[in-house]
This record gives structure tokens, C-alpha cells and sequence, in this order.
């Protein structure tokens, strides 16, 4: 465990490298950059040359560091010009000598014009080489915990982006909700765990630590897709700097064209599916949905204008006949929305599908105000009832951005494991109710958080007002006597 000194002055860092292209004009996002550097400070520290790799009987290095490509070489030539130049061709020749890392940097330029003129680029490169030369983001092997400050590291990044409402925000989930929906599907070592819409893959990685934290053992396999090419880059990153091994990342829409397949062409299937797409996506590819060749919304086709649907049936379709289990973050209008979205609901209440609903408070995510919900979906569910839970009044308030915190995460899995009524707070309720209602999820219809007024005893308060009378009379004659005496007008 890292000491708490040691953390700071890694988050230091880190959020001083991302500062650096705060004012820097442009599409190329800071966060990729710092990522990328990361991950070849990372590599350089922890890899050897291509002759480590003949050592008989010797420690083989996880990763190849060609000559002249090590973040060390780069920095002592900080000072000279054309270091986009430099960093990207080191980039390139890692990724070649790496099939772990092919494709990484692709989408990833150092040397790219949006970074302003040859000088001022050579100016903030310099900066940020001196940056990852300190000693808080030193993780060579004769420095204790050098994997928890890699890891440690890229977890500050990812505050850093999620919590500071910058382009690309919505690509990264708070580690809170994560946290949460992690300790919901509860994750075993070994378990398949697929992820739809994985953005940085924050969320796909907290399920594996966790297993592998309450196992002790291995980790998760995991699997992700990802429309936008910076974030698959950045997961795929990410992935590395957390020590994952076991791990596929497709690059591609998920919706139009989903590429974790398995024999025969047909969709893979997990044990665990987990995310948080995107709120009431348009452009989600209502067009080609009848034709689907993977069948997935044999439930209802979506709405032209809203893809929330689609996500679902997509991850309902991906999950193990007899164990899976889901967990995926939606807006409110998920919940009771009607024509071809209430059909999918209904639907997927006749199946017994949903296990809980679970309202949270808003302004939890950068890049989205609005309150949030949980649904919890199982195939192996052990009744025919539906739990609702009310968190949305329990949270830490913020600024810009509410948390969730450790007692407010430690209530919901709780109650969620629990699975019993507890007052103005959750409730069990049959699916005989739910239709009873249109099929609406709202969790307000089911969990009443209203305020118990107490009885008022009449005869009480007469007795109470009758002594207070008595007592007024009893000080205004003595306040009569006083003035009196005393010759007070």
C-alpha cells in the first residue's frame, strides 16, 4: 500500500502534466499525450533491451525496449530540438517490438501541428519529459510498490479527465461507480467480463482487481469494445499500466458492428456484462436494426432517437444462458418510458430478468447533471421480484460533482445482497405490481421516502398551553410589582 505522501506527490505529477496542454490550442487532448507518456516512462523502466530477451535462465523482461527508444534517451535530448519527432519515432519502434502494444499509439502524435510551432512544441515537450523524470513517477523494480504507483498513477489521470468536465469526460466513468457496480455483479477470478461501450476501460479493470482481491488469486478475463479510436487507445494503455494481461479490446461501434465474437460468428458470451453507454444516443443505428444479423432486439426495435434500448438488448443477448449477470448505468427515461421502449421492459420483466433498480443522486458523472439509475439483470435470479432502492439522498455534495461515499457504496451492496424491504429506503415488489403499473421502474412509484408526521396529542398541548399561560401571568405581575416598586413609568 502506497503511503499517503507518496500518493500525493504522484498525483502531483500527474496533474501538472496534464495542466501543461490546459491552454494549448487544438483537437489533440491532453490526456492522451500524458497517458502515452506513462505508459513509454512505464516501459522503459520495467523492460530490457532485445538482448534481455537470449538471457538463458535469466528474468525475460515483460517488454522490449529498442536502442535509442527509452524514455531516459529521450530526456536527456529534452533540450535539443524536434522532440515530437524523437518521441513518436521511439513510440513506433516500441510498438513494433511489442505484439502486447501493437496499435497503441496509433491514434497518439507528439509531433502533431495542434501543438502550436516547432519551438513551442520542443518547449512543452521538454516540460513534460522533465515532469516524468521525477522521483514520484520512478517505477523501476528497486522501488517498492512500483506496480501500485504505476497503477496509482493512471488512476490520477483518469480523476484528473473525469472529474474536470474536459473534452473526452465522457469516455471515463467516476471510480466511485465503478467501485459500485463491480461490488454488485461480485466478479470471481476466472469470470468472462465484457463491456460494450468501454471508453478508458476504468470499469472493466475495477471488476478484475476485485476479484482478485477477494480471491487472491488471478484476475478477470476481460473484453471491450470502443467506438471513439482515442479511448479504445487509452484503455488498451490503461489495461497495461494496471497489470492486466488477459484482455481483448476491439476498436469499432459496437451496435453497427460487434467484433467480440466467438466460434461461428455469434457474440460471445459472459458471465458478466457491465456499462455505462451513452444517454439517449440518436445516431445508434436504427436504420440497419431489423436486419440484424446477431438478432438482438427480437424484444422491440429500439426508437429511432434513442439507443438506450439498444445497448440493454445488446448486453442481454451477450450474457451466459444459465450465470449471467449485468449491471448498466441509464437515465431516468429508461425507467418508464412507453411505446417500443416499454414493450422491451415488459418483456424483460416477463423473462424475470431485472433483479434491482437502483436510483442514484445526480451529478455524479463530468459530463451529465442529471440523476442516474442502476439496473441489475440476472439469469440465475433466486425469485420473481423486483428490488427498488432509493439511493439518490445519500452522497458527499460537490461543486461541480457529487460522490458516493465508502458508507453510501457499503448501504447499496448491503441492502442489494440483502435483498429486503428496508423503510423509505428499498423495496421488494412483484412483478404482479410492476405490470400493474405500464411495466414503469420509476423507483419513486415503489419506495416511499416520505416523512412519517407524528400524531399530535390535543389533550397534551391544552395541558402544555395551560402551564405556559399560567407561567406568562405569573412573570407579568411580577414585572407589574417590579415597576411599581420602583417608580418605573
Amino acid at each position: 500500500m502506497l503511503d499517503l505522501q507518496r500518493q500525493q506527490a504522484i498525483q502531483s505529477a500527474i496533474w501538472q502534466a496534464c495542466d501543461l496542454f490546459r491552454d494549448v490550442s487544438g483537437s489533440v487532448a491532453g490526456k492522451d499525450l500524458t497517458m502515452a507518456m506513462l505508459l513509454l516512462k512505464y516501459v522503459s523502466d520495467i523492460g530490457g533491451s532485445p538482448d534481455a530477451l537470449g538471457n538463458v535462465g535469466g528474468d525475460v523482461p515483460r517488454f522490449v525496449v529498442p536502442e535509442g527508444s527509452s524514455f531516459y534517451v529521450l530526456s536527456a535530448a529534452r533540450l535539443e530540438s524536434g522532440n515530437g519527432h524523437r518521441i513518436d519515432k521511439a513510440l513506433g519502434a516500441i510498438e513494433q517490438a511489442n505484439n502486447e502494444l501493437r496499435g497503441v499509439f496509433e491514434v497518439i502524435s507528439f509531433d502533431a501541428t495542434a501543438l502550436g510551432s516547432a519551438a513551442q512544441k520542443d518547449r512543452l515537450l521538454c516540460q513534460l519529459l522533465d515532469v516524468f523524470h521525477s522521483n514520484a513517477l520512478d517505477f523501476r523494480a528497486n522501488r517498492e510498490g512500483a506496480e501500485e504507483a504505476v497503477a496509482y498513477a493512471c488512476d490520477s489521470l483518469v480523476k484528473y479527465v473525469a472529474g474536470s468536465g474536459k473534452l473526452g469526460a465522457d469516455f471515463f466513468t467516476p471510480s466511485e461507480i465503478c467501485q459500485l457496480i463491480a461490488r454488485l455483479v461480485q466478479p470471481e477470478d476466472k469470470d468472462a467480463i465484457g463491456d460494450p461501450c468501454c471508453g478508458s476501460g476504468s470499469l472493466l479493470i475495477t471488476c478484475s482487481q476485485l476479484a482478485r482481491e477477494r480471491s487472491g488469486r488471478g484476475a478477470c478475463h476481460l473484453y471491450g469494445q470502443e467506438k471513439n479510436g482515442s479511448a479504445w487507445a487509452l484503455a488498451r494503455m490503461n489495461m497495461v499500466l494496471h497489470g492486466e494481461t488477459q484482455y481483448q479490446l476491439e476498436w469499432g461501434d459496437t451496435l453497427r458492428d460487434p467484433r467480440l465474437l466467438g466460434t461461428g460468428g455469434h457474440l460471445r458470451k459472459f458471465e458478466i456484462v457491465v456499462s455505462t453507454p451513452p444517454f439517449s444516443l440518436k445516431d445508434w443505428g436504427h436504420e440497419v436494426a431489423e436486419r440484424d444479423a446477431h438478432q438482438r432486439y427480437w424484444r422491440g426495435v429500439p426508437p429511432r432517437m434513442s439507443g438506450d434500448y439498444a445497448f440493454i438488448s445488446h448486453m442481454v443477448e451477450t450474457l451466459q444462458p444459465e450465470t449471467g449477470r449485468m449491471v448498466v448505468v441509464v437515465s431516468h427515461g429508461v425507467l418508464f418510458r412507453g411505446a417500443a421502449e416499454g414493450q422491451i421492459r415488459e418483456r424483460l420483466l416477463q423473462e424475470n430478468l431485472i433483479d434491482a433498480v437502483i436510483g442514484l443522486p445526480p451529478k455524479l458523472f463530468a459530463h451529465a447533471s442529471i440523476p442516474v439509475a442502476i439496473l441489475v439483470l440476472r439469469k440465475d435470479k433466486a425469485d420473481d421480484r423486483v428490488l427498488f432502492i432509493d439511493a439518490s439522498r445519500a452522497y458527499q455534495p460537490g461543486k461541480m460533482q457529487n460522490v458516493l461515499r465508502p458508507t453510501d457504496l457499503d448501504l447499496i451492496e448491503g441492502t442489494y445482497l440483502g435483498r429486503r424491504d428496508v423503510s423509505q429506503y428499498a423495496r421488494l415488489v412483484t412483478r404482479t405490481e410492476i405490470a400493474a403499473n405500464d411495466s414503469n421502474l420509476n423507483v419513486a412509484r415503489y419506495v416511499d421516502t416520505t416523512e412519517n408526521e407524528s400524531e399530535i396529542d390535543l389533550s397534551a398541548l391544552r395541558v402544555e398551553r395551560a402551564r405556559l399561560t399560567a407561567e406568562l401571568e405569573t412573570l407579568e405581575a411580577k414585572l407589574a410589582a417590579l415597576i411599581a416598586g420602583g417608580g418605573y413609568a
